[in-house]
């Protein structure tokens, strides 16, 4: 177990929130206990700060993910089990920063506007008016896709099964690769008058 990082009294009771909910969501496959996990996660994200001293919504500040690798440690699951968890969380700690924040801010936060499961309910339920005339999207239009495909595979439960330094390096092209088209993106868009 690795050492505890410094943490204010509510950030220690959300990590100790957290390990109790992420052991409950393996042992039962508890989907409330993910999505009740999810919840924490954003709320011990708003004690941090990122690097613009904004709550770390994107939590990527170095003193939020140390809680929570105190968190997951403190669960007391193995590795393996940590990272299943860790990938259907994630998915949940996106669905509660989309229902909290604005698409302008998301955008600043460089965090995708778009649930990353999307595009797969919407290819399972038939296809969309693109598919069915075979109308080729737009250059904005295809870079807002690649834009959103990118930001999703960053926390994709795929790119947790990956070694650390391996998944570190697939997270930052994808980031920065997100990034791009989102400045792209910005560029490409028709200017109000």
């Amino acid at each position: 177990m690795g050492a505890q990082p410094d943490l204010t009294t509510r950030q220690a009771a959300l990590v100790r929130t957290g390990a109790d909910l992420a052991k409950t969501a393996v042992l039962r496959d508890s989907l409330d206990a993910k999505q009740d996990l999810g919840r924490v996660l954003v709320e011990l994200r708003e004690t941090f700060q990122d690097d613009k001293g904004r709550p770390d919504y994107a939590g990527k500040s170095q003193a939020y993910r140390s809680a929570v690798t105190a968190l997951y440690e403190a669960s007391g699951l193995s590795r393996e089990d940590s990272k299943r968890v860790q990938g259907s969380v994630r998915h949940q700690v996106g669905i509660v920063l989309r229902r909290k924040l604005s698409t302008e801010q998301l955008a600043d936060y460089d965090l995708n506007p778009q649930d990353r499961n999307a595009p797969r309910r919407k290819g399972a339920s038939g296809p969309d008016a693109d598919q069915v005339t075979n109308a080729p999207a737009s250059l904005p239009d295809q870079v807002a896709e690649l834009h959103a495909l990118a930001a999703a595979l960053v926390d994709s439960p795929e790119a947790s099964t990956l070694d650390t330094e391996t998944a570190e390096k697939v997270r930052t092209v994808l980031a920065d690769t997100a990034a791009a088209c989102n400045h792209l993106r910005a560029r490409l868009a028709p200017e109000s008058p």
